[in-house]
């Protein structure tokens, strides 16, 4: 991507963040990137293709994240993509926040969205599975409890921002947000995973 479109979408981005993905128009973003208006339009038309953009390199960043985790799945990485995945949620907050007012926005967006969501929780899923089989994770009862499991690990990652934002939570790193995601899974820790746990959180700052 040219300078210019790279300095437009940290402009928008930041300006998302800030004050609310409805909130912003063209003319903020072309003043905090210190560019024409028609030098703006010129890139990018409509605030539509801005979001586009930033949406596809959102998707791509947490494809990647998970992608990698699922090649070695062990509760050290998982860790690691939980870092990942809150750094994201950093950087692209109002995504996190204003989620039904950007797919009622686009269209394209909402159906592109939709698959990730089927495919982020099919990642859960084989994550899930393969800890079973590993024996950090104790057998599930049926498929069904697994697939309850990925959609609660699913929901929690991907409302915690917005709820911490609300109850005025501390999220300047990742401590809490970590938390939060091993406490959906400590009950179903077997006694090989919880000892692998208890290693992991004597490096690790998860209050539990």
């Amino acid at each position: 991507m040219k300078e210019t479109k790279i300095n437009i979408i940290n402009a928008a981005t930041s300006l998302f963040n800030k004050r609310g993905f409805a909130n912003v128009r063209l003319q903020h973003i072309a003043d905090e990137a210190n560019i024409s208006i028609g030098n703006l339009a010129y890139h990018f038309p409509t605030k539509k293709d801005i979001l586009n953009t930033i949406y596809k390199e959102l998707m791509k960043r947490q494809e990647e994240s998970l992608n990698e985790l699922n090649l070695v799945p062990l509760f050290e990485n998982l860790d690691r993509h939980w870092d990942h995945v809150f750094e994201m949620q950093k950087e692209y907050a109002f995504f996190y926040q204003d989620t039904l007012e950007i797919l009622r926005f686009s269209e394209s967006i909402k159906e592109k969205y939709r698959k990730h969501i089927f495919w982020e929780k099919d990642q859960f899923v084989k994550l899930i599975q393969f800890n079973v089989s590993r024996g950090a994770l104790s057998p599930f009862d049926s498929a069904v409890d697994i697939q309850q499991k990925a959609e609660q690990l699913w929901l929690i990652e991907n409302s915690w921002l917005p709820r911490a934002l609300i109850s005025g939570l501390e999220f300047s790193n990742s401590t809490i947000f970590k938390s939060y995601m091993w406490q959906a899974l400590l009950p179903n820790l077997s006694p090989i995973g919880k000892q692998e746990f208890n290693q992991l959180i004597k490096f690790k700052s998860i209050p539990l």
